[in-house]
């Protein structure tokens, strides 16, 4: 697979390009999967880049339901909108596991930025159920704000920073879904027309919720690279994504509510015998 895929975080294989092409983000020809060449070198990468990261901490923010684990060094995949990119986004899914829903109060991705602080102006966000190939499932909830959260992991190397933009002030109820179904989630971070944004990629370190970073079922939606909602995988990149949900879990009424509630149905019951009688 060639041409076109600098959707994919360049830091992983450096030596297959110029720091131009990191800019510009428009690799020609050049194959992402030219690894044994360079084996030795990104060992020294990602042995530098945990060297430089020994304060990272974990990163599953307080009232997380679900966060899909810290950034693992191996990659990323665009995810920006007016950047140096017009449009791309990463899906990765996520399951509702109590039985009376979630209330989703905020949403976040954590995001490898180029320059080192980047220029972020907003943050789309959609939640869909029923992605598959080709398929963009059905939109549940969605936004746009102007005034993200945007905070450094602590994680990041060789000029590049990885930070989470979250969006709050939501209030999204979400339903436990039937086995086997499935919400996908994504955070786009908004730039000013210069810069890059590549999600993270996770193997589920520090991760809350189900699934916890492992399932490999992201998805991939892009106008500039012409990709549309087609598995990670089919770009090369079978992964895990660093994304989250926070909110509240819906409770479970107690046992004597259940019970008060009985007894008031026991109760009309006998008097609409009553009526019937009279």
């Amino acid at each position: 697979m060639s041409a076109k895929k600098s959707q994919i975080f360049c830091w992983q294989f450096p030596g297959q390009c110029s720091f131009s092409e990191k800019i510009a983000g428009r690799l020609k020809n050049k194959s992402k999967y030219n690894f044994a060449a360079r084996v030795a070198l990104l060992a020294l990468a990602l042995t530098a880049a945990f060297a430089l990261n020994t304060i990272a901490i974990a990163q599953a923010p307080p009232g997380s339901l679900w966060y899909n684990g810290d950034w693992n060094y191996v990659n990323g995949l665009a995810n920006e909108r007016n950047t140096l990119v017009s449009q791309a986004a990463v899906y990765d899914d996520f399951n509702v596991t109590a039985p009376l829903g979630w209330h989703v109060t905020a949403v976040f991705s954590d995001n490898i930025f180029l320059p080192f602080v980047p220029t972020i102006t907003g943050a789309d966000w959609e939640i869909r159920t029923g992605i598959s190939e080709g398929n963009a499932g059905t939109l549940i909830a969605s936004g746009t704000t102007n005034s993200p959260l945007v905070t450094p992991t602590g994680r990041g190397g060789f000029g590049y920073q990885e930070y989470m933009v979250e969006v709050t002030s939501l209030s999204v109820f979400l339903p436990m879904l039937p086995s086997g179904q499935h919400y996908w989630l994504n955070v786009t971070p908004v730039g000013n027309g210069t810069g890059r944004s590549w999600n993270s990629t996770t193997s589920g370190l520090h991760a809350v919720g189900s699934p916890p970073g492992n399932d490999q079922n992201a998805f991939f939606n892009s106008t500039f690279f012409g990709a549309f909602f087609t598995s990670t995988s089919n770009e090369g990149q079978p992964y895990d994504y660093s994304n989250g949900v926070i909110g509240t879990v819906v409770p479970e009424p107690p046992p004597w509510a259940m019970m008060a509630m009985g007894v008031v149905v026991l109760l009309g019951v006998q008097q609409l015998r009553r009526r019937k009688k009279a």
